[in-house]
């Protein structure tokens, strides 16, 4: 759930001046083809986000060709930094409308430290309270060029009475000033692994 959001959002959040003090608006669109060895999967998603101050709020759905996983997210945060310190705190509500509406709610904490001007580690930290379960991850993000760029998580997250690790790993490429395209692996203990390919698109509405 808010894996999916926050790797959707990675290149417009990048993007983004902490704590700006002007009001912005942000939006974007992202085509992901999902290689499951047993049902491939694709989805068409896109989400708009508006920003003052650092506090920010916003929408995100996805529509995908196996209806059950249409999804819309709204979420609400601040974000800013302190030196080479970023920090997000959010929270997310998740709706499936064709598979039982309202699930859930989590809250987020994403940290992230600029060890050089190429190379970023982080940490993400989320808890479901309804559902009293959480998950946790170490991230990286290195540009190797002006346009290409590796990032990759390793964690765990937890579900029913278990606990699953998980990591990933991806390889981006920036079209251009508001295009790109990504290729990332998955692989878990509770599923098998699988690639993904996507074209996304990100942008800033306001100011212009």
């Amino acid at each position: 759930m808010i894996r999916t959001l926050t790797a959707a959002l990675t290149v417009s959040v990048l993007a983004m001046p902490a704590a700006a003090q002007e009001f912005a608006l942000y939006g974007g669109a992202a085509l992901q083809y999902n290689a499951y060895e047993d049902d491939p999967k694709s989805d068409l998603n896109g989400y708009l986000e508006a920003e003052y101050g650092g506090f920010y709020g916003g929408i995100w759905a996805e529509i995908s060709d196996q209806s059950a996983a249409n999804e819309i997210d709204l979420y609400v945060g601040y974000r800013g930094e302190a030196g080479a310190l970023s920090y997000d705190v959010n929270y997310t509500r998740y709706l499936y409308p064709n598979d039982g509406g309202d699930c859930c709610g989590e809250l987020g904490l994403v940290l992230g430290y600029a060890v050089t001007d190429q190379l970023s580690l982080g940490t993400e930290l989320y808890i479901d309270p309804d559902n009293e379960t959480g998950s946790a991850y170490l991230t990286f993000d290195m540009a190797a060029t002006e346009k290409l760029s590796v990032s990759g998580s390793v964690g765990f997250y937890e579900a029913g009475y278990g606990r699953y690790n998980e990591w990933d790993i991806g390889v981006g490429y920036a079209l251009g000033e508001e295009t790109s395209v990504e290729l990332r692996y998955y692989e878990g203990e509770e599923y098998d692994g699988y690639l993904r390919l996507q074209l996304a698109w990100d942008t800033t509405i306001l100011p212009r």
